[in-house]
């Protein structure tokens, strides 16, 4: 690329954890070049905020930017998910889980759950997820981090975290201010273009022009850059996931910091309760066309435990995304870009991954049209991939007891997720995805959770002798639930990373 092509300012409008993700992100990337990158905020404009789950893939990024996880989790107040215990979603009274890492393991170099399928069918294999090294950990409460290199039986686990996103955003934001960031507090006036219809300059509203090669939407739904200036529209995905409202509260910690996301169906939707340091997060979402928000809020207040921390808020969305994510030198980043609905924690991931394809595909200012395309591509991939996860687990629900749930029981499904349920309920087999951000894992626990069941299994596993897999089976699940008896308490190992002050934390995640 030559020196004249280089993009020298890259600009940033919106802050929260979506324009401070992708400033911390870029600044990593780019602090040795001579790209400026600055981010404009507005203190008068309030941001989402009640971000307060995440999963695997963001704690890798937080080691990608360098930052010691037991600072982090300081920082953040956070606590450690070991994946989601879904309630009431099948049929009220039913439960399942839906685990980080992976279940069981291969036998003779087949597929665990195979094994585990042709085990089912004679009665000898319990849940899918008893073989869950996460679950076992989950549901007693514990947590404990594997040093690298480590064969025990919990060493197939891994986590991500609950964390305060206002403390994610505070914490990314000095990360990224002291790497060079410059960050501007006003607010956008207008948006001008050059007669190519790139976008050239903001005007704020205390006067001042700033001036940009390269522009990041992270205006929210407002979508202020790719929405309104360069005229993209939304897609509307409502159809498949017509949930459209949250109210959220913060009570005060009641009982154990479960190391787990707690979702819980209801008439009109569903709840969640999530466990930090300081506090509890709790949330309902619902569709405004089956409930009335004053209704839902009044609901909501009836399930929480501990007292309220503050005025409970309620916040609108549509599900969908954009019809593309990057058109000429802008690229859209987080609500600005689409919104999936919070079930499976995947909002903050796709700001991370939207960020690392950028400065994997990082432009010169031609902005060629092969770069472009390529992003939305990918981006499109991964939308479309969560959201077929997600609609999954409401089209296989049971539950009929209101107009909301009987809505699933005719709703179009998109024909990728068409194919994946056929696939499994034929030999238990799924479509090969590697962009997929799920894996089989993932996909066969909700599967199973749900009640879909294959006819068959793999017959090539015939060639293990029955009475080996089975002991294998038993050996496993036994040696998993005797291995997390002597691991700490998850309130326990808390309290340990956080008395660490000076311990850092080396790549595989083990205090030192």
């Amino acid at each position: 690329m030559s020196d004249g092509n280089r993009i020298r300012r890259v600009v940033i409008v919106g802050g929260g954890t979506a324009g401070w993700v992708t400033a911390a992100c870029l600044v990593r990337v780019l602090q040795r070049t001579d790209c400026e990158v600055v981010l404009i905020e507005s203190e008068e404009i309030g941001t989402i905020g009640v971000g307060e789950a995440t999963i695997p893939s963001f704690v890798d990024f937080i080691q990608f930017l360098g930052i010691p996880e037991d600072e982090f989790v300081r920082q953040t107040k956070a606590t450690f998910k070991l994946g989601i215990q879904f309630r009431d979603w099948r049929f009220i009274g039913h439960e399942y889980w839906h685990q980080f890492g992976t279940v069981g393991v291969d036998i003779d170099a087949k597929p665990f759950f195979q094994h585990w399928s042709k085990a089912r069918l004679r009665g000898d294999a319990g849940e899918f997820t008893d073989y869950s090294p996460s679950i076992a950990m989950a549901k007693a409460e514990r947590f404990f981090i594997p040093p690298a290199g480590s064969h025990t039986s919990i060493s197939g686990s891994v986590y991500a975290w609950h964390f305060d996103a206002g403390l994610v955003a505070r914490m990314l934001s000095n990360y990224s201010i002291d790497r060079g960031v410059r960050r501007i507090n006003a607010t956008v006036n207008k948006v001008e273009q050059n007669a190519d219809g790139q976008l050239s300059q903001l005007l704020l509203a205390d006067g001042r022009e700033v001036t940009g090669d390269f522009f990041v939407d992270c205006t929210g739904q407002r979508a202020l850059l790719l929405g309104d200036a360069l005229g993209v529209p939304y897609v509307d995905w409502s159809g498949f996931l017509p949930v459209d409202r949250a109210i959220a509260v913060p009570t005060e910690n009641e009982g154990p910091l479960h190391p787990y996301t707690q979702s819980i169906a209801h008439a009109n939707g569903w709840r969640w309760r999530i466990p930090l340091q300081h506090r509890t997060g709790n949330g309902y979402v619902y569709c405004s066309n089956t409930l009335d928000d004053s209704v839902a809020q009044e609901q909501l207040m009836q399930q929480v435990a501990g007292a309220s921390l503050q005025d409970s808020r309620l916040i609108r969305f549509r599900t969908g995304k954009r019809h593309v994510f990057w058109k000429r030198n802008c690229v859209a980043i987080g609500l600005s870009a689409g919104f999936l609905e919070p079930l499976e924690s995947t909002s903050i991931y796709l700001i991370m991954r939207a960020a690392l394809n950028l400065v994997q595909m990082w432009p010169n200012t031609n902005f060629d049209r092969p770069t472009i395309d390529e992003f939305n591509r990918l981006m499109d991939i991964e939308y479309e991939c969560i959201r077929d996860f997600i609609l999954l687990h409401y089209c296989e629900s049971e539950r009929d007891d209101s107009e909301f749930w009987r809505h699933f029981q005719s709703v179009s499904k998109p024909e990728s997720l068409q194919q994946n349920i056929r696939s499994f309920e034929s030999q238990g087999r799924l479509l090969r995805n590697d962009l997929d951000l799920f894996s089989h894992d993932s996909w066969i626990a909700v599967l199973q959770g749900m009640g879909v069941q294959p006819g068959d299994y793999d017959h090539t596993v015939d060639a293990t002798d029955d009475e080996k897999a089975v002991a294998v089976l038993r050996n496993y699940r036994t040696l998993l639930d005797q291995s997390v008896q002597h691991l700490p308490s998850h309130q326990a190992y808390i309290d340990k990373v956080c008395a660490l002050p000076n311990a850092v934390s080396v790549p595989n995640g083990e205090l030192q």
